[in-house]
Order: structure tokens, then sequence, then C-alpha cells
């Protein structure tokens, strides 16, 4: 299998709610790519946090503006 299509499998099971030992447990992939997904699946999940924080933010100064 193509190690795009292994690492999107294995950002899917990390989305769907396995955690990063069941993921490195189910040997379906060599280490790297598993390290390497996992990775990209945290760098991914930061980015959307910060992005909810600074919309979150946004509308709070947009509120206060308000009224």
């Amino acid at each position: 299998m193509h190690d795009n299509n292994l690492k999107t499998q294995l950002k899917q099971l990390l989305n769907r709610g396995y955690s990063e030992i069941d993921v490195r447990n189910l040997s379906i992939a060599p280490k790297h790519l598993v390290d390497q997904a996992i990775a990209e699946f945290n760098a991914d999940l930061r980015m959307q946090q910060q992005t909810l924080q600074t919309q979150h933010n946004q509308a709070s100064f947009a509120m206060r503006l308000g009224g």
C-alpha cells in the first residue's frame, strides 16, 4: 500500500477515537509512517484548537463592542 494511503488510514483511526498507543500496536505500517501520521494528526488538532480559540476570542470581543 502506498505511504500516503497508510498515513491517511492511520489518521482516520485517530479521528475515530483510537489512542496513539492503539494505532502504534496495530503494526499495519512501518514505525516511521505511524510516527509521522501521529505527528501530523496532533499538528492538525492543535491548528483546529487554535482556530477555534481565535474565533471564540473574536466573537467575545464583538459581543463586548455591541453592548
